[in-house]
């Protein structure tokens, strides 16, 4: 082909020279910078070395400097365990630098990678120059269960940072979870590193930190924990994935009625055979007990009533004590019949392990211990093992193996042998470190002994296990205690109790269960709504409002708890915008079983009994009508009741029955009389109240132990 020369008229050659002078710019500003960004995000990289991630709904910038200038820069497109990414990198001599933009989730991962062998734990990335002015700050301490505490970042991460709009932003760790550290120095830079105590990196060592962005605390810390859970390769487990989530447990921890004691008449096994004989003859059949730290051998004595926080009070052997279990542990299960929960605490300074397996600190680390644990455990009949004292003594030495191996090891033998873990005494580093172990599906997120001093830790520390797809557990309590039973099923994780023979109550018990023991529970569990984090950030000590949820394919039903802070205080007024509520609901008071309709723009207005309040709030549909579903259980709506709900112009409802369930109560509104009819089953007797606008039916069970209704508008 032959390009023919012509005589270009001057005007066009100007314009050709504004072409070339503009890619010249382009050029320049290319070897300057390269951006990457996706709707909320933007990250840049620069041949000085400087970095920035840009928030482009609030203007808020977190921005950086390598310690030497990049050799190149470069962007690419890929795909890992999270989605499709945007990656800004800058190559220095020694590290790779990388920043990746994710399509799916408003989420930045900052990678440093060395190249070199054997390198220096020198100049952290990231690090920025300060984090922006003016936000509210919520961080999780490494003590006692990752205590939450507003105004005060931990060291290990996550941290909530938050503005008065309820934009908000997370940081954190997103590898490396028990040996990594976030720390504000004190001209306010911040630096995400490896613990200084480990001084020396391998060849091609890597270090993850994750920057989540959304509106609102809550989903902040949803999208935080699904990338972590992504990264993690685990999905969050049912919230009925095994016994101790599905049915109500009896427990003998510390502050229950047999930590460390027992009938005298009848030893500690003929107790626990008695206990189990009570609530079976009232009507609450057990579905699991745990046996605590009581059961094995401990201290310098090897005895299994010796208490104590000091090394040498650790297991000597973690298999159940002689002197209590003569035939050992799996003869002790036949006669008890039902699956078993164990706790451990760290092994002796005393042990005969410390020369048998390889250790770390006061834990093993050997495969074949934790094979060798399991399989026992497992043949005893025990379905979880609840790890204890996580954050004090129960802790390999800080260098970046022997930590991971530790919880790495414990969680493989027992998903081997199809066990769960729980874990206790929790740090926030360990509660980052389960998205790595689909085998722990449970952790406590309050301290010994539940009670009414402990409801704002338990339900603030449950955002951050909820998040990371583990369970809350309340820890255990006497039935007596409605409030905390209350709580502890919202929580949609483990209920157990904890009663001395002759003091269970059964009523409280039954509004929790259905008759085989099954606990009906909501989907989600019971967390702070967005306003209180603002509100606490502020230091005004308002009134907790917390709240779960069930959803079904076209309706979701809200549990709200609400609690006083201050003395003064006597009530409680929620917008329904507050609470994610669009529509007109029927809000159910469940203790004094009254009720109020609330449109779209209203509020909630909670009064106060016995130190808490407690609503149900269900959509009204088009017709006027709403379902309350079993009213007499806390949570009248869970799914271990109604399969399916449905709120178009009628209402319908697919109700699960038990094995000896014959007959079913429903209670609903109407503006007016409903027609009530069965699909599938059978109605009986349906009762309306002209003054509260209630009905109530009773369904009889058809086929498959189900039965299908429909409530239509007369």
């Amino acid at each position: 082909m032959k390009i023919a020369l012509v005589a270009w008229p001057k005007m066009f050659l100007v314009a050709v020279g504004f072409v070339l002078c503009a890619s010249s710019m382009r050029s320049q500003a290319i070897a300057a910078g390269q951006s990457v960004k996706n709707e909320t995000l933007q990250a840049t990289m620069k041949t000085d070395g400087s970095y920035e991630l840009a928030f482009l709904t609030t203007g808020w910038k977190l921005e950086g400097k390598l310690p030497a200038n990049a050799v190149s820069l470069l962007t690419a497109d890929g795909k890992d365990a999270i989605g499709t990414y945007h990656e800004v990198s800058a190559n220095t001599k020694e590290r790779a630098e990388r920043i990746r933009i994710y399509d799916a989730l408003s989420v930045a991962i900052f990678r440093d990678e060395r190249k070199t062998k054997d390198s220096d734990n020198v100049n952290p990335f990231p690090t920025f120059r300060g984090l922006p002015e003016g936000l509210s700050r919520l961080g999780f301490q490494r003590r006692n269960f990752g205590f939450y505490q507003f105004g005060k970042l931990g060291s290990e991460g996550p941290w909530l940072l938050f503005d008065k709009q309820n934009h908000a932003m997370i940081i954190s760790p997103a590898d490396r979870f028990l040996v990594s550290s976030l720390e504000e120095m004190p001209d306010g830079s911040v630096d995400s590193r490896i613990i200084p105590s480990i001084q020396r990196m391998p060849l091609g060592f890597t270090h993850d930190t994750v920057i989540a962005a959304e509106t609102g605390a809550h989903q902040a810390f949803t999208t935080w924990g699904s990338a972590l859970l992504a990264l993690g390769g685990k999905q969050k487990p049912a919230n009925d994935a095994d016994v101790t989530l599905a049915k109500l447990g009896y427990w003998t921890d510390n502050r229950t009625a047999y930590y460390y004691k027992f009938d005298a008449k009848l030893g500690y096994a003929g107790t626990l055979l008695a206990v189990r004989d009570e609530y079976k003859k009232l009507g609450v059949p057990l579905g699991y007990m745990q046996l605590d730290s009581w059961f094995y051998p401990k201290g310098p004595l090897n005895r299994w009533d010796t208490l104590g926080d000091a090394l040498e009070y650790g297991e000597n052997e973690y298999r159940a004590d002689k002197e209590l279990f003569p035939q050992g542990l799996a003869v002790f299960h036949e006669a008890l019949a039902m699956p078993m929960v164990t706790h451990a605490r760290w092994v002796s300074s005393q042990s005969p392990y410390r020369k048998e397996f390889a250790m770390s600190g006061n834990v093993v680390l050997d495969p074949k211990f934790w094979k060798s644990t399991a399989s026992y455990l497992h043949d005893a009949g025990v379905v979880t093992y609840e790890q204890d004292w996580l954050d004090e003594n129960a802790q390999a030495m800080p260098n970046l193996t022997e930590p991971s191996a530790f919880l790495g090891e414990m969680a493989k033998a027992m998903s081997e042998q199809k066990m769960s873990v729980q874990y206790c005494m929790t740090l926030p580093s360990d509660y980052m470190a389960s998205t790595l172990y689909p085998a722990v599906q449970t952790v406590r997120t309050s301290g010994d002994g539940f009670e009414r001093r402990k409801w704002d830790e338990f339900i603030y520390d449950s955002q951050l296990a909820s998040a990371l797809g583990v369970w809350p557990w309340t820890d255990a309590f006497f039935s007596k205690d409605l409030g905390n039973l209350i709580i502890s099923t919202l929580s949609a994780g483990p209920v157990g109790i904890g009663d001395a023979i002759g003091q269970v109550n059964v009523k409280n018990l039954l509004s929790v269960v259905r008759n085989d023991g099954v606990i009906i529970k909501p989907d989600t569990s019971l967390l702070p709504i967005d306003d209180l984090y603002r509100s606490d950030a502020l230091g005004e000590q308002a009134p907790m409002v917390a709240t779960a949820s069930t959803s079904f394919s076209n309706m979701q039903v809200k549990y709200v708890f609400a609690y006083p802070r201050q003395a003064s205080e006597a009530s409680v007024t929620v917008p329904l915008r507050s609470l994610g509520v669009s529509g007109a609901v029927y809000a159910y008071n469940w203790v004094t079983h009254l009720g109020q309709v609330i449109p779209a723009d209203g509020s909630l207005l909670m009064k106060f009994q016995d130190g808490w309040a407690y609503e149900v709030l269900t959509p009204i549909n088009r017709s006027g009508l709403a379902l309350l579903g079993d009213a007499d259980k806390i949570a009248p709506l869970g799914r271990a009741r109604f399969v399916e709900v449905k709120a178009d112009e009628t209402l319908s409802a697919t109700i699960q029955f038990t094995g000896d369930e014959r007959v079913q109560t429903i209670t609903g509104y109407a503006s007016r009389r409903p027609a009530v009819t069965a699909i599938s089953g059978k109605i009986g007797t349906v009762q309306y109240d002209e003054t509260t606008h209630l009905f109530t039916a009773q369904v009889f069970a058809g086929s498959a132990q189900q039965a299908k209704i429909q409530v239509n508008a007369r």
